[in-house]
C-alpha cells in the first residue's frame, strides 16, 4: 500500500495575497449612480428589460444588489420570470451600461495600484482582482494583510462609492476561498484563510462546487470516485485519482490541503490562442432565416477581429443553444460542431463554414444561444493557392473586407451593414451599442470607429 502523499507547508510559498471582489458590481455602479446606497436598494441590472412597466420583459439578470437577492431570491444568473410580476413598486430595473462599468473598474484597480506595484496584481475578472501586498505593509505601516486591506477597502469606498470584499491569504488559492466561503458573510467583509486554518476551513467547506475550480461536471466526476466532500478529497488515494483524473486530479487533491504555487508576476500563456463570439439572443428565435442572419452577422464579427490581429484561422466552430425549455428528439439542449477550413479571416468563407454545420444539424429547435469560435490561427505569412478559386476572386474578396474594415473603422459600424441586418431577427446594430461581456468581443461592432480613438491624446 501506497504512502499517503504529504504537503510540508514550511515549504511552501507563504504570501500576503489579497482578493478583492467589488461586491455586486454591476448592481453597484447603477446604485450608486443614482445617489443611492448598494447595500440596501432592490436593484437589478437585466438584459433586454421593458420600456413598459406592464411588460415583464425577456432579459437575464446579470446582477442583483444584495437586498434584491435576498428579498426575491433570486441570483445573478435569473431571467426576468424569476422576478415577482408585476414589478414592486421599490425594485430598480436597470439596462446594462458596459463602458460605464468598465470606466469605473479601471478607475478601481487604478485606486489598487496605489498600494501594489503592476508585477503584484493580477486582474482576474470585471469585478475581482488579485493583490500581492507582502512587500507593501512595512511601507504603509501595517502590522499585518487585514490592516493594508481595510485601508484598501476606505479607499475604494471614499473614491466610488463602491463595497468591496476582501479575502487574505498564504496564496492566490486560500485568498479565493477566503473570499467566495467567508468574506462575503462577515460584518467588515474579510476573512483570513492560512495553512494552519486548511482543516477547519477548507476541509468544512459544505459543497464540492463551492471550490475554486470545481464545476458540476468536475463534481460528478469526483462522486463517480466516491468523493462527495472536500475532506474526503484531501484524504482520498492520491495515486488514485491522479490516474483516474490526470493532472486535473492532482490539483484538486492539492486544493483540498491549500497547496496553490502561482506566483501573481508570472506571465501565462494559454495552451492554444482563438478568437470567437458569443450571444444569448433577445428573444427565443423560430425561423431558420432569422437565426442564419445573426450567424452571419457573427461570422463577419469574428472575422473582423481576425483581420484586426493579423491571423488567419484553420478552424471554425459553431455553438447553437436552444429555449431554456427546448430539449431537442435526443434529450440535448443545443449542438457544438467544428470544420476544418483553408487558413482565412475572410467574412465570407467563416460565414460558408458555420451556415455549413448549422444546415446539417437545424432541424427547427427552437434557439436562444450561438456561439462562434475560430481556432487554429496562425499568421498571414504566405497565403495557399486552392486550384478552385482563382487569384482574381480572391484578390476581390480581400479588397472588399479591407475596404470594409476601413470604413467602419473610421466612421462607426453602422454606417456598413448588411442589408439582412435590417431584417427581423438582425442582432449587430442593437448590439454595436454594447461593450464587453454583454455583446462578446466587440472590435468591428463598435459604435464609434477605431480611427476616432487612435486620435485621442
Amino acid at each position: 500500500m501506497q504512502q499517503p502523499l504529504v504537503f510540508d507547508y514550511d515549504k511552501e510559498p507563504s504570501r500576503d495575497i489579497l482578493c478583492i471582489d467589488c461586491k455586486s458590481f454591476y448592481a453597484s455602479c447603477e446604485a450608486v449612480s443614482r445617489g443611492l446606497n448598494p447595500l440596501t436598494v432592490k436593484l437589478v441590472v437585466m438584459s433586454y428589460p421593458s420600456d413598459n412597466k406592464n411588460e415583464r420583459g425577456s432579459g437575464l439578470i446579470l446582477a442583483s444588489s444584495p437586498a434584491a437577492k435576498k428579498a426575491y431570491n433570486i441570483s445573478n444568473v435569473s431571467r426576468a420570470r424569476d422576478l415577482p410580476f408585476p414589478y414592486p413598486e421599490d425594485l430598480i430595473i436597470a439596462p446594462p451600461r458596459m463602458n460605464y462599468y468598465m470606466q469605473i473598474n479601471k478607475q478601481i484597480n487604478n485606486i489598487y495600484r496605489t498600494f501594489v506595484d503592476d508585477s503584484n496584481i493580477e486582474v482576474y475578472s470585471v469585478d475581482e482582482t488579485f493583490l500581492d501586498v507582502t512587500g507593501s505593509l512595512k511601507y504603509f505601516k501595517c502590522n499585518n494583510a487585514r490592516e493594508l486591506a481595510k485601508l484598501i477597502q476606505i479607499k475604494v469606498y471614499k473614491e466610488t462609492g463602491i463595497y468591496t470584499t476582501v479575502g487574505i491569504g498564504d496564496n492566490p488559492l486560500l485568498a479565493k476561498l477566503a473570499l467566495d466561503n467567508e468574506a462575503k458573510h462577515t460584518k467588515d467583509f474579510k476573512a483570513e484563510w492560512r495553512y494552519e486554518d486548511v482543516p477547519d476551513k477548507i476541509w468544512n467547506i459544505k459543497s464540492l462546487t463551492d471550490c475554486w475550480g470545481i464545476g458540476r461536471r468536475t463534481e460528478k466526476r469526483l462522486n463517480n470516485l466516491g468523493i462527495t466532500s472536500m475532506y474526503e478529497l484531501a484524504h482520498t488515494d492520491y495515486y488514485k485519482i491522479k490516474k483516474s483524473m490526470g493532472i486535473l486530479g492532482a490539483q484538486l487533491y492539492a486544493h483540498a490541503w491549500g497547496i496553490d504555487r502561482t506566483f501573481l508576476g508570472e506571465p501565462y500563456a494559454p495552451k492554444s490562442e482563438s478568437i470567437g463570439n458569443s450571444q444569448v439572443l433577445n428573444r427565443d428565435y423560430y425561423t431558420k432565416e432569422e437565426i442564419e442572419i445573426v450567424i452571419r452577422e457573427m461570422s463577419d464579427q469574428v472575422a473582423t477581429r481576425l483581420r484586426k490581429e493579423n491571423k488567419l484561422c484553420k478552424s471554425v466552430s459553431l455553438w447553437v443553444g436552444y429555449s431554456l425549455s427546448y430539449l431537442d428528439d435526443e434529450g440535448k439542449r443545443g449542438f457544438a460542431k467544428q470544420v476544418k477550413v483553408e487558413a482565412t479571416n475572410s467574412s465570407k468563407k467563416i460565414y460558408q463554414a458555420c451556415l455549413s454545420i448549422f444546415n446539417k444539424y437545424y432541424d427547427v429547435q427552437v434557439v436562444r444561444n450561438i456561439g462562434i469560435n475560430c481556432t487554429k490561427l496562425e499568421s498571414p505569412f504566405q497565403e495557399q493557392l486552392n486550384l478552385f478559386e482563382s487569384v482574381e476572386d480572391k484578390d476581390k474578396e480581400h479588397h472588399l473586407d479591407e475596404v470594409v474594415d476601413t470604413i467602419r473603422s473610421k466612421y462607426g459600424f453602422t454606417k456598413l451593414v448588411y442589408t439582412s441586418s435590417l431584417l427581423r431577427g438582425g442582432r449587430a446594430i442593437a448590439r454595436s451599442k454594447l461593450v464587453g461581456g454583454h455583446a462578446g468581443g466587440m472590435s468591428g461592432l463598435d459604435e464609434k470607429g477605431d480611427a476616432d480613438e487612435k486620435k485621442k491624446p
